[in-house]
């Protein structure tokens, strides 16, 4: 009997299921055919087999290929360790050798590629149930490019991938990804090397985690995609319209080293537009998208005056103005076009990149001379040098506050800007009113920025007193008191309350103004209390003011009797009140609210105060409010600010509360607004961010409970789900489709903003729904079940009697029903709201701290006890309805997590499940950013929804 015949070939073996296993891609397959079977065998790819079946294919193909093998990973792999003992990257090893070795067989099989058609190609991939398919497969010299788009499907959004192939869109689900390989058809495509750290970067985030989240899919996915790729977003987020006057700019380049050009541009509160007029220009920054109204009449003006400047320029048409070097330079036209440009407060960019121009030889020189100096400010005499020739500062003020590192000299070379004479001077310049060519006025605080600066770095440092840097010093460094708390203070200060009181102490002996920020719970106000009585130690006959939320008043003069029995206190509040004891002189402190402020503004501003104490000091973070106003008016030889949320939605909060304690430091709001808030808000700008700290630092002082008071008990925070009724879901649901239609019809015929109201009183209607059907009209009343209070009073009645217990609502009459409901279960609690007056309030909280005190719940309206109250007897939280803002509700539950509890703290939200409750919940989730402290009422919440948002809410 004859053997059968047998026919042998060798090929190059695809495994690319290897690449994330032993990274052994490549293998050398032999197929041996017979007439009746066909069978595989494999062998390592190492220089012999090689050299035994490959050997005519070229150099550049053999050499990459003998690397697939366990010597050469072995080899990459040794390489790698010693580069990353080197390197010492902060990545962990494990990550830093994957990238590596990702990232060297990429190159490896690029060069591959390049000489696809002369390799025979087979591939093993997995199947299913660990078997495997064998077979031929080629490699595309078509490279794939990626693309992403947002969908919404059943309210979710989803990041949606495509690859592109010679300009043909595939569903990503039609590949098969090994690594940086795409497999469809047996077609093997390399993707780059970017794209494929793209995918394993989405990946790892998943970004479906935001699919109810619009703002923080944005923020966290979107954005960083859009650093590398065109997102379609499929007008799914909002979009943040601008309407303002631009700034005009103009953009100095070069072209073919021959030309210089002038493009001009516009900032649009801090956006960036050029090229021909449109109505609208939409662009996306850190996963926010604005919309730009353009302004065609300034935009067209500036043009005209850019053309005005060269009889050349009015003949080009291409959206920019050029001229030849040598024309540019003729009669010093170059130099007297950016004098003018800068006269007419024009912004001019680019000088940096100018090739062409010489830079000057001379370094920069400055000579400060410190004039006239008053509590505020400073008058300083600055001369500029580069050589012989002076600098005007307002040339330079322009330069700086343009991002510029360089000025242009009559010489016509370029003045460089360094870093260190920007750190020196860069400040001083961009925050101070030019008076002249070298007079500048700059604000006195400045001085405390350079409090770690070197000696030869210190301009403004001296006006402040040898002495007291050097108290400042020991209080930063030191474990000894600075000052002695006074005698007469009834209260043993914790090491970090200590070092509060000396540190406004310290600052007020500078003249300057201090923002006390420690977390709630942490004795602020104890602290502030100190301070009085050591400012009343040196002058008994000065008088102090505290201005505070009403609510705060008498918990104000409660604290200051407990503490510090010897100051004469007098409560100015309440329409009884006298304006004529404000000038009895007898008091020490006086305690009045922001509103009282407000309206008996001319009486306050005729008086001085050693001393004004404002507390929950966001209160005035809109300059442009009569309160704010108001509180700017007074007279004060010290400013406190106390707040544990001086930021309460973004940084250009700080602007009203540090103008109030620092004037003028920060110049105008739109020059805050423009170096500090856009920079930092909007496009995240690790320079501005620190130069604002340097500046902010000595002013601000903040500890948290995890810093300072470790030992304070847990908090536990989670949600009560409730499940309604039949009959108490059906009412939700057919108030919510009500709803929905009569607002959406709104909408359609009125536009969105003038829906808004309709939309906060829908939602309204639908939360009282969910608390109790009884806060509805009687004729709405299909029914009486109110889940959430069953709920509260099983846990009241079986789990928490011997605890207690805090109940918030927003709803003063969800607080009755729950009264109601309490007496007829023989619960005692006790119970205030905005109507309670303030002495009955104190009078109740007093009570329900002490221990023998029988009463263990206490109904409180949440807007009248989010602040200022001590309820540590209790443990447990209820917030029976979700407040808008994250941060109110915080500070709710902090009334009992705060110095002198001993017991863990739980704290409970009452949600409804499938209702308009939910999705506020998730809403807030969704725009995380914001909402955890941005929203500080209903029509705040309600101004940030978009038509999506409002969809959504009422779906």
């Amino acid at each position: 009997m004859t053997q059968a015949k047998q026919e042998q070939k060798s090929v190059v073996l695809l495994s690319p299921h290897r690449l994330s296993k032993d990274y052994l891609l490549l293998s050398v397959l032999h197929i041996i055919k017979s007439a009746t079977s066909i069978e595989y065998k494999d062998e390592e790819l190492d220089t012999a087999a090689i050299r035994n079946y490959f050997s005519d294919y070229p150099k550049q193909v053999k050499d990459p290929m003998a690397v697939f093998n366990q010597a050469g990973m072995n080899a990459i792999t040794a390489a790698i360790k010693k580069k990353f003992a080197i390197q010492k990257a902060g990545l962990g090893f494990e990550r830093y050798f994957n990238n590596a070795m990702m990232n060297r067989l990429h190159e490896l099989v690029s060069t591959l590629k390049t000489f696809t058609a002369s390799i025979k190609w087979y591939h093993r991939v997995p199947l299913e149930k660990g078997r495997f398919k064998t077979g031929p497969c080629f490699f595309s010299s078509i490279k794939p490019r990626l693309r992403f788009e947002v969908v919404a499907e059943n309210g979710m959004l989803e990041l949606k991938t495509t690859v592109v192939i010679n300009e043909t869109t595939f569903e990503y689900t039609d590949f098969a990804r090994y690594e940086f390989l795409l497999l469809r058809n047996n077609e093997y495509f390399l993707l780059s090397y970017k794209d494929y750290q793209t995918l394993e970067w989405l990946k790892e985030i998943n970004p479906q985690q935001y699919s109810r989240q619009p703002d923080q899919m944005a923020a966290q996915v979107i954005a960083r995609l859009e650093t590398d790729y065109t997102v379609n977003r499929n007008n799914l987020f909002d979009k943040k319209e601008i309407l303002v006057t631009p700034v005009s700019r103009v953009m100095l380049s070069e072209i073919s080293q021959s030309f210089l050009m002038l493009t001009p541009q516009w900032i649009y509160d801090g956006i960036l537009v050029e090229g021909a007029w449109q109505p609208v220009f939409e662009v996306a920054r850190n996963g926010e998208q604005y919309l730009v109204q353009r302004n065609r009449e300034y935009e067209t003006t500036f043009v005209q005056l850019l053309e005005s400047l060269h009889k050349n320029f009015s003949r080009q048409l291409n959206g920019y103005y050029y001229l030849p070097f040598a024309e540019a330079q003729k009669g010093q036209w170059f130099l007297k076009v950016y004098h003018r440009l800068l006269e007419q407060n024009v912004e001019v960019t680019g000088m940096d990149m100018l090739q062409h121009f010489r830079y000057s030889v001379h370094k920069v020189h400055v000579a400060v001379t410190i004039g006239k100096k008053d509590e505020q400010m400073l008058l300083l005499q600055v001369t500029v040098f580069f050589g012989k020739e002076k600098v005007p500062l307002q040339e330079l003020q322009k330069t700086l506050r343009a991002a510029q590192r360089t000025i242009l000299l009559n010489d016509g070379s370029l003045g460089v800007l360094d870093d260190e004479w920007q750190q020196q001077y860069g400040a001083i310049i961009r925050h101070g009113k030019i008076m002249g060519d070298t007079i500048i006025q700059v604000p006195r605080w400045l001085a405390f920025a350079e409090q770690n600066a070197a000696e030869e770095m210190q301009v403004l440092k001296p006006v402040i007193k040898k002495g007291w840097w050097q108290k400042w010093q020991q209080w930063q460094q030191g474990t000894e008191p600075v000052y002695a708390m006074p005698s007469s203070v009834h209260a043993n200060l914790r090491p970090y309350q200590q070092k509060g009181f000396e540190w406004m102490v310290l600052l007020a002996e500078a003249g300057v103004g201090a923002c006390l920020a420690d977390d709630m719970g942490l004795g602020k106000t104890l602290q502030t209390i100190c301070f009085l009585a050591h400012q009343a130690a040196q002058h008994n006959d000065a008088r102090h003011l505290v201005v505070c939320p009403s609510s705060l008043i008498y918990n104000w003069q409660q604290e200051l009797q407990k503490f510090a029995p010897h100051l004469n206190v007098l409560v100015y509040h309440g329409s009884g009140r006298d304006a004529a004891v404000l000038n009895a002189g007898s008091c020490h402190v006086i305690i009045t609210s922001y509103g009282t402020i407000r309206v008996d503004a001319e009486q306050f501003t005729a008086l001085y105060f050693a001393t004004i104490v404002l507390d929950e000091s966001h209160n005035i973070k809109n300059p442009a409010s009569q309160t704010t106003r108001a509180v700017n008016q007074l007279q004060a030889g010290t400013r406190i600010a106390l707040s544990g949320t001086p930021v309460m939605n973004n940084t250009f909060d700080l602007y009203a509360q540090l103008n109030f304690l620092l004037p003028g430091l920060f110049g105008s709001r739109d020059f805050f607004k423009r170096e500090y808030a856009d920079a930092i808000d909007r496009d995240k700008d690790e320079a501005r961010i620190k130069s604002l700290r340097q500046i902010t630092d000595p002013f601000i002082l903040r500890r948290t409970k995890e810093q300072v008071e470790p030992e304070l008990p847990e908090k536990t925070e989670t949600i009560l789900w409730c499940e309604m009724s039949t009959a108490q879901k059906e009412l939700h649901d057919t108030i919510r489709d009500n709803i929905k239609n009569s607002i959406f019809l709104n909408i359609k015929e009125h536009g969105l903003n003038k829906s808004k109201l309709a939309v906060l009183q829908g939602i309204m209607k639908l939360r009282q729904v969910c608390n109790s059907p009884l806060l509805l009209p009687k004729e709405e009343q299909t029914c009486t079940d109110s889940v959430k209070t069953k709920v509260l009073l099983d846990e009241l009645c079986n789990n928490l009697t011997a605890h207690k217990v805090l109940v918030f609502s927003q709803f003063t009459g969800m607080l009755n029903l729950l009264a109601e409901s309490f007496s007829a279960q023989g619960i005692a609690f006790y119970h205030f709201d905005g109507q309670t007056p303030p002495a009955k309030r104190t009078e109740m909280v007093t009570a329900f701290q002490q221990e023998d005190d029988k009463v263990n719940v206490f109904l409180i309206s949440l807007k009248a006890g989010n602040a200022g109250l001590n309820l540590t007897a209790a443990n447990y939280v209820f917030l029976f309805d979700p407040w808008w803002n994250t941060a109110v509700q915080q500070q709710a539950i902090d009334r009992t997590h705060r110095i002198g509890q001993t017991k863990a703290v739980f704290a409970y939200k009452m949600i409804c499940r499938d209702t308009i409750e939910e999705k506020i919940i998730a809403l807030q989730e969704r725009k995380k950013q914001l909402a955890d402290e941005l929203i500080s009422a209903e029509e705040g919440f309600v101004k940030a929804l978009t038509e999506n948002d409002i969809e959504y809410l009422f779906s």
